[in-house]
């Protein structure tokens, strides 16, 4: 059976209210944390938060798959796939800052077709299906380039990128003068596709980060720069006017 947009944008903005109640239900004192082999961490939220998304769509969908990011995959043969990050921009959250986010999204055939964000400490609910980005409702579009002395760019990390294969581009960037900042993870994301910013630069991304992400900003009107060996791991999104000039910098270093 066929699931429509308004169908996902229906489920994702029930499941991820449900899931902001308990995010924000949480002191930051009662948080418990542990480190994951990749060096990263994980909170016992996190864990929550994914079996209530995962249990809910396997009540909804039983013959879909799923792919989160704090649990083993379950592989289906339906061509539909749901991917979830319970809490993107788990540090933040882990420090009480608010630039965090639920993603998840569907893919089909591997594709991802729709994408919902919800960041619980500003009660913002984005999902976009490719062609629309819709926030709380009301359609939303990126803004319009107006020259580098009035853009903002930013990243999720920007001692990663100076550290990576890209940083004499990313170095390059900056002459430009732009304003830039590290506002970064789902955030970033959403400043870019509600018109605030211009451009957002992630790399060594995994699925779970990006791929619920791509609808919502091409929805916006954005364009997604891949570069690297995998153009979904290091990327850039940004407005249109932007893509020649990212992909000169960036591509194949």
């Amino acid at each position: 059976m066929e699931l429509t947009f308004d169908e996902f944008y229906s489920f994702t903005s029930t499941i991820t209210k449900d899931a902001a109640d308990i995010i924000t239900s949480r002191k930051p004192s009662s948080i418990e944390t542990r480190t994951k082999p990749d060096g990263t961490i994980v909170t016992d939220t996190d864990l929550k938060v994914e079996s209530l998304i995962r249990s809910r769509i396997e009540e909804k969908f039983p013959d879909h798959g799923i792919i989160g990011e704090e649990y083993d995959d379950n592989v289906k043969s339906s061509p539909y796939t749901w991917i979830i990050d319970p809490i993107d921009g788990t540090t933040s959250y882990h420090f009480g800052v608010p630039f965090f986010g639920t993603l998840i999204g569907l893919l089909k055939e591997g594709k991802p077709i729709f994408g919902s964000m919800r960041l619980p400490m500003f009660n913002q609910m984005l999902a976009g299906d490719g062609s629309q980005c819709i926030i709380n409702g009301n359609r939303c579009k990126v803004r319009k380039f107006d020259g580098f002395e009035k853009s903002l760019i930013l990243t999720s990390d920007d001692i990663r990128m100076n550290e990576s294969i890209y940083c004499e581009s990313w170095n390059q960037l900056r002459k430009t003068g732009a304003t830039f900042r590290t506002w970064g993870d789902c955030y970033g994301y959403y400043l870019l596709a509600t018109g605030k910013a211009d451009a957002m630069f992630d790399i060594n991304l995994k699925p779970c980060d990006i791929l619920p992400i791509i609808p919502i900003v091409e929805g916006a009107g954005a364009r997604i720069v891949g570069f690297g060996k995998n153009d979904a791991t290091d990327l850039a999104v940004c407005v249109p006017e932007l893509e020649e000039k990212i992909s000169s910098l960036f591509a194949n270093r």
